[in-house]
């Protein structure tokens, strides 16, 4: 099981705070998270009301992130680290 996903999942519906791998990070109001079966799905929301939605990737140290656009979902990178807001 994806290590990443399971704190996650295990802080919400806490605050989070993503980092990605270039060391930026975002801080997340957590509006769900749940697994299906291994596979985690949890959107959250920024001060500025921007939805993200977290996913797990291929494998299980993968978690992806993605940002709602007016045009869809945008792939904004792989989070690396999740921590309690």
């Amino acid at each position: 099981m994806n290590t990443l996903a399971k704190r996650l999942y295990n802080v919400a519906p806490d605050p989070v705070t993503l980092t990605f791998a270039d060391d930026t990070t975002i801080d997340l109001a957590m509006g769900h998270a749940e697994f299906f079966q291994e596979e985690l799905e949890a959107e959250g929301e920024t001060d500025d009301g921007t939805t993200y939605r977290i996913v797990d990737g291929d494998d299980d140290d993968t978690l992806l992130v993605a940002r709602e656009t007016a045009d869809g979902w945008q792939i904004v990178g792989e989070a690396v680290d999740v921590e309690r807001a």
